[in-house]
């Protein structure tokens, strides 16, 4: 498993970290999700060899947000 942040920019509320952390959620390979609305970041851990950091992030951008590129985190 490999662990990545990515900034988000435009979110404002609460709806807004739910619908990014269940769309990322819904993607194969992915085992966990913690959005912060506060950070402005989705930290994902995932499976690199089902999917790469670039598909989380067109998730991102798909559902109308801005992100950032992805960070390796612990």
């Amino acid at each position: 498993m490999k662990v990545v942040q990515i900034p988000v920019e435009g979110m404002s509320c609460a709806a807004c970290v739910a619908r990014v952390k269940k769309t990322l959620a819904a993607i194969g390979g992915v085992a966990a999700v913690d959005v912060s609305l506060v950070e402005r970041r989705a930290r994902v851990r995932f499976d690199p060899s089902r999917l790469s950091p670039d598909q989380l992030v067109a998730a991102i951008k798909g559902l109308g947000y801005r992100a950032g590129a992805p960070a390796e985190a612990r």
